[in-house]
């Protein structure tokens, strides 16, 4: 029982004379640290209740939070070593649960180093246990989100100068949030933080590059959620170009998004920058069929890497949006096409040949006049008009295709609750024959 006093005195001392070094030294969950060691020794010879009187009677007097967490902690330290880790994850939650009153003290930012090492091992050891089958509400990851959330509100609660503000761990918080977050697929719970740091005036450019990286890396993929394209486009540039070039892998991975992103926004990566990355398989044919307007080629490689593209959330991205592409590079071909056999001709493409180049691309004869002007209504990316009456396009003298990366990709947003305000006001009622045959 000497080393567990011993133990309580260290961080009786360590808390009132907030020495951080120390503070970190005496909490760890590290099972070769000396400190760890000691304990696991002295716990084999002191049940729950010694341990909980000598906490009490140490340090209750000086905070009765700080006794609280330090007999959870002497808990966790009991087990540390159980093949359990499901039993293990609940004893560090419960201690990490805790400990985080005692952050939540005026004077506490010594305590920074501390609670970010076990923010971070809660959240790894969640994944851990989650690993063995866990879902939905009984992941760990929901809970180990959930305690880390509210070290996220102490932090951003300090307004005291950054110098010593526990505002300094605020992104370090964020990021592993988010990973539990993209790892649940519960990605819409990332927009409170995100509010609330801008909210917070924080100036980002303080904080430690790495962790700017991964901020921006996981904004990115919100904004690629959310289908904000030139949005996700500048977060993930800058991640990708500020990523240390030693950071192979992370580089790679800012890639897998960044790419199909630009893709839609019309630039194209070059060969170097996908053998340098070893991503040529997916992207070298699919960029081939797209700059020829090859919509069945196209489509086919979306299939023969659905796997790939699918597990970056980025298949249906390339899917739709990328059709709309094609059918404009196609209208190109096309239209150089003309241009190389009659020189002289009319700035115009009828329907026909339209059909003709639709059904030659695609491998799909069911293609119509009204398909191809329901197209042309719909393609954002070629100056001209429709003769509807004539059935062809008037193209512009200038530029009838314009570079598609000098245009502004939009997403359409739908007010649902006016649209079904308007179906219940204007939408006939169904008549009573009609009525009793549905019944």
């Amino acid at each position: 029982m000497a080393d567990i006093r011993d133990f309580a005195t260290l961080i009786l001392d360590a808390y009132t004379t907030q020495d951080g070094k120390l503070f970190s030294e005496l909490i760890t969950t590290d099972v070769s640290a000396p400190s760890v060691n000691t304990l696991t020794q002295a716990l084999f010879h002191t049940n729950e209740k010694q341990v909980k009187q000598i906490m009490e009677s140490t340090l209750e007097d000086t905070s009765y939070a700080l006794a609280e967490s330090m007999i959870n902690y002497m808990e966790l330290v009991r087990y540390l070593t159980s093949t359990d880790i499901d039993f293990v994850f609940e004893k560090f939650a419960m201690f990490y649960k805790s400990f985080t009153p005692v952050f939540n003290r005026a004077d506490t930012f010594f305590m920074m180093p501390v609670i970010k090492t076990l923010s971070t091992l809660l959240v790894q050891l969640a994944f851990r246990v989650d690993k063995m089958g866990l879902v939905g509400k009984a992941c760990k990851a929901n809970t180990a989100a959930r305690l880390v959330a509210k070290v996220f509100n102490i932090m951003l609660a300090d307004r005291t100068p950054i110098e010593t503000s526990k505002q300094q761990g605020i992104l370090h918080i964020t990021n592993l949030v988010f990973k539990v977050y993209f790892k649940l697929n519960t990605v819409k719970m990332c927009q409170t933080f995100i509010s609330n740091i801008k909210q917070s005036d924080l100036d980002l450019g303080l904080f430690p590059i790495g962790q700017q990286v991964t901020y921006r890396y996981y904004n990115g993929r919100y904004a690629l959620y959310q289908g904000r394209l030139q949005h996700a486009q500048n977060h993930l540039m800058f991640a990708f170009e500020k990523c240390h070039a030693q950071q192979w892998h992370n580089k790679r991975l800012i890639l897998h998004y960044l790419i199909p992103i630009r893709i839609i926004l019309g630039h194209l990566p070059t060969i170097q920058l996908l053998e340098k990355y070893q991503l040529t398989a997916p992207y070298i044919d699919l960029m081939k069929a797209l700059r020829s307007g090859n919509i069945h080629g196209y489509l086919m490689h979306l299939e023969t890497h659905f796997q790939y593209f699918y597990s970056h959330f980025t298949y249906l991205l390339l899917r739709e949006r990328g059709l709309v592409l094609l059918w404009r590079c196609l209208l190109y071909k096309l239209f150089m096409y003309k241009k190389s056999e009659q020189p002289n001709a009319s700035q115009t493409l009828s329907f026909e040949e339209c059909i003709k180049a639709f059904v030659f691309s695609s491998q799909d004869e069911s293609f119509d006049f009204d398909d191809i002007e329901s197209i042309m209504v719909s393609l954002g990316y070629i100056r001209g008009y429709i003769q509807h009456q004539r059935q062809y396009i008037v193209l512009s003298k200038t530029k009838p295709f314009p570079p598609i990366s000098s245009l502004r990709a939009l997403t359409e947003r739908y007010n649902e609750a006016s649209i079904e305000e308007h179906l219940e006001q204007t939408q006939q009622t169904v008549p009573d024959e009609i009525m009793q045959l549905m019944t």
